[in-house]
């Protein structure tokens, strides 16, 4: 049976003008409204060449943030960030959190009335990203925002390896001369590799400073705890430790402060993301900053690109600078 607007009136309890307005693009409708406009002619199989001439007609951007979303810190201050940039752009933004069935997730955003996808998910793989790419309309952008190890969507992320490579400095010019790591999951996320590969690279060539430790971490603050623990069983520990994210410098920092250790007198430390509990925490936590205001201006800016001129991918990556502030803990 062929579905109606007055089919959508009924699912929606809009009237038939309110539903043809907002399938025209014209006329006062609220985004909230559009939007259940949109999935309700969706669930409902209404032609989807219609759904798509409504977007096509559309005169604001609509731009999905698609994430692996974990509670904490750190999905607060990334997604602040491109809330920063969106509002100076005047571009409405919506944080979703990734779903199993990758393969037609992002196209589904196209139906739902969204312009484009920024994606922050260090977890997807290269296969990933190539179904993305045969499943997602070539008008319909989607920009990454995640290191992989062979890229194949364009791609804005960090120079974690450079930030990396700025702790071990650090760490040479105060003069310590063993170091260890708590890792990132490099398993399965490339950019946690990087940042091992950053601190190690750079020890590796130099004089009076040795890596002599590491710990398989998970970016969780558990793993910073259970880091600690293995720490203590050490007969030769480590004078400074880069913890490869903030959350788990801040919970090896907890135990071992528990313990009766004292930063940095008995141990240094620095962490990676400068999030805003490096500030607050006593002490203060050395930390590489990762400016996601400055991420998301490059993203939502190769997304128009991308709107105007439909090209291909060619898995460039474009890599933004990082720094590194200096705290009381190291």
């Amino acid at each position: 049976m062929k579905v109606t607007l007055s089919d959508i009136a009924k699912e929606t309890g809009f009237s038939i003008s309110t539903i043809s307005r907002t399938l025209r693009g014209n006329g006062k409708v609220s985004k909230e409204n559009e939007r259940t406009v949109l999935e309700a002619a969706q669930r409902l199989n209404y032609p989807v060449s219609k759904i798509l001439r409504y977007q096509k007609s559309r005169k604001d951007l609509f731009i999905a943030i698609v994430t692996q979303f974990h509670t904490g810190e750190f999905y607060t201050s990334f997604f602040n960030g491109f809330l920063s940039s969106a509002n100076k752009r005047n571009i409405n933004i919506g944080l979703l959190s990734l779903s199993d069935q990758i393969d037609t997730f992002i196209n589904k955003l196209n139906l739902k009335g969204y312009s484009a996808a920024v994606l922050f998910a260090p977890g997807l793989q290269t296969d990933d990203y190539i179904k993305i790419l045969k499943n997602t309309p070539i008008d319909f952008p989607v920009i990454s925002c995640s290191n992989n190890a062979q890229p194949v969507i364009d791609t804005i992320t960090f120079d974690v390896y450079r930030g990396a490579s700025l702790v071990a400095e650090h760490f040479k010019q105060q003069g310590y001369e063993t170091v260890g790591m708590i890792e990132g999951p490099g398993e399965t996320q490339p950019e946690a590799r990087f940042r091992k590969n950053g601190f190690v690279d750079y020890i590796s060539h130099h004089k009076n400073i040795d890596f002599i430790w590491s710990y398989p971490g998970n970016y969780k603050l558990c793993s910073g705890i259970s880091a600690f623990e293995e720490f203590e069983k050490l007969k030769n520990k480590p004078r400074a430790i880069f913890a490869a994210n903030d959350e788990t410098a801040i919970g090896f920092m907890e135990t071992a402060i528990a313990a009766g250790y004292k930063f940095p007198n008995d141990i240094a430390i620095a962490g990676f993301d400068n999030l805003p509990m490096c500030s607050f925490h006593y002490p203060s936590l050395t930390s590489v900053v990762t400016d996601y205001t400055q991420l998301a201006d490059l993203a939502f800016s190769k997304v128009m690109e991308r709107l105007n001129s439909h090209k291909s991918h060619q898995g460039v990556v474009n890599l933004l600078p990082v720094k590194l502030v200096v705290r009381h803990s190291s």
